[in-house]
């Protein structure tokens, strides 16, 4: 079979992500039009470029909704890490007996749909009389263990085994070579299971609309449906809204664009 011409690729690529760009295009032309433009133009560029709706997703509280998200994010990210991290290192090089009965358990959860145990969560939580944040980071970091343990574990496979025996030999325990030797190698493997859950938790809506109860720890989904009515939605605010929640996102992904790469290969060429 001929392959393409490079360029030929390059542009089916380059049209395959501007199609998967073209809703963001749309919120952001979209966010800086009046609601009158807005409903009458669509899909034309706006006249003179309106900075209102922003300032009244500001005033909408935007920035708690922000650091509310933020907040979450991070404790939940760092949480499912660092409890992945001893686990997929156990798998990836002890041997024990049930190490696969107990990861294939493990990994059952990717099977499980999160929001399917959204009731008896909910039950639990009224039971425990646990609220708001609490609520919402312990489901997060439950769905996100099994998706980081077979991504880290997959990692530390592919580290040379004469690193552990060096470990091994200067007096290091287990902890010691996962955390002084493992995880610093480990870092493509640990921002693409970063970004993948991060972007998981920053948009996840139902939980957070079922447990969060204070209005000042809602996170920025729930946030934005507060910019819409019973009668009317300020379709400008809202996607004025969405335009700041794509943001820290988007900066991560570019950020850390080389590692997720690595860590999504990694283990696939032996």
């Amino acid at each position: 079979m001929r392959k393409l011409p490079i360029a030929v690729r390059d542009f089916a690529f380059a049209l395959l992500a501007l199609v998967f760009m073209l809703p963001i295009i749309w919120a952001l032309v979209g966010s800086f039009k009046p609601a009158r433009e807005l409903r009458i133009h669509p899909w034309a560029l706006p006249q003179k470029l309106e900075f209102a709706n922003y300032l009244a997703a500001w005033k909408g509280s935007i920035g708690l909704y922000l650091l509310n998200s933020t907040v979450v994010t991070i404790v939940s990210v760092l949480a499912m890490i660092i409890l992945s991290a001893p686990a997929a290192y156990a798998f990836a090089r002890l041997r024990f007996r049930g190490s696969v009965v107990i990861l294939g358990f493990i990994l059952t959860g990717l099977l499980i749909p999160a929001h399917a145990v959204l009731i008896p969560l909910y039950q639990i939580n009224a039971a425990l009389g646990v609220g708001d944040y609490l609520a919402i980071i312990g489901p997060y970091v439950a769905f996100g263990l099994p998706l980081t343990v077979l991504l880290l574990r997959a990692y530390f496979v592919s580290i040379p085994e004469e690193l552990m025996e060096a470990a091994v030999i200067d007096g290091a325990g287990h902890l010691r070579i996962l955390w002084s030797v493992f995880m610093p190698l480990a870092r493509p493997a640990v921002a693409t299971v970063a970004i993948f859950q991060a972007a998981w938790v920053w948009n996840e809506l139902p939980f957070a609309l079922v447990f969060i109860k204070q209005q000042v720890h809602q996170t920025l989904p729930v946030g934005l449906l507060s910019f819409q009515g019973e009668y009317i939605a300020q379709w400008g605010t809202i996607l004025a809204g969405v335009c700041v929640a794509v943001v820290p996102l988007m900066a991560l992904y570019l950020l850390f664009q080389r590692h997720i790469v690595r860590g999504l290969t990694a283990g696939a060429v032996k």
